[in-house]
């Protein structure tokens, strides 16, 4: 990578930083190109240098946060745990990081963001392929048939985003610490000796 495009680079996540501590602090409807561009330290026109559009800016701050996301997931890995018990831990971490982050979860999985770029399009999120990877070890450990790690991994994100979606629109069907019980039980169900 030479000298340009490690600058470009440096800038682009200047304002994916900016627009991040935005959505952070006002939601995303906070986000405009002026505070964007103030925050980094830059013209607002300077963004367009970088981005097509505002749109651009936060489906990049969307996968920044996967990327966030990620790191907070791990940080609950347990080598004391079986595949089963660590895939539980991690399903319960992601219930967490969006109850805690709504407008988060709000940019990444409900927010029209247009036409991604595509080397976002092309990519996998760190979080996506952790949990592949993870109901992999339990198939590797007799819980799970090899050819149901993909089905199993689409059920537990797609229970995972419903309820999640319940929870942020503050629904009295299911409180939080009911919910993070039914993806207990849910994943029990899902997760059994073969």
């Amino acid at each position: 990578m030479g000298n340009k495009e490690i600058q470009k680079q440096r800038k682009m996540k200047y304002f994916i930083e900016s627009a991040k501590e935005i959505i952070k602090e006002d939601g995303i409807k906070g986000v405009t190109a002026r505070k964007v561009g103030q925050r980094a330290g830059y013209s607002y026109a300077t963004i367009y240098n970088y981005f097509n559009d505002l749109n651009t800016l936060l489906a990049y701050c969307a996968f920044d946060f996967l990327e966030d996301c990620y790191k907070y997931l791990i940080s609950f890995k347990d080598e004391t745990k079986d595949a089963k018990e660590q895939v539980i831990s991690y399903a319960l971490a992601y219930f967490r990081y969006f109850a805690e982050n709504p407008d988060i979860f709000h940019l990444i999985f409900i927010e029209e963001l247009g036409e991604l770029p595509e080397e976002l399009v092309n990519s996998r999120p760190s979080v996506a392929k952790h949990l592949r990877d993870s109901i992999v070890k339990c198939a590797d450990e007799g819980y799970v048939k090899k050819e149901d790690v993909d089905l199993l991994g689409e059920l537990i994100t797609s229970s995972i985003h419903g309820k999640l979606l319940f929870f942020l629109k503050r629904s009295p069907v299911e409180e939080g610490d009911e919910i993070v019980t039914s993806i207990k039980n849910e994943l029990d169900a899902f997760i059994k000796e073969q």
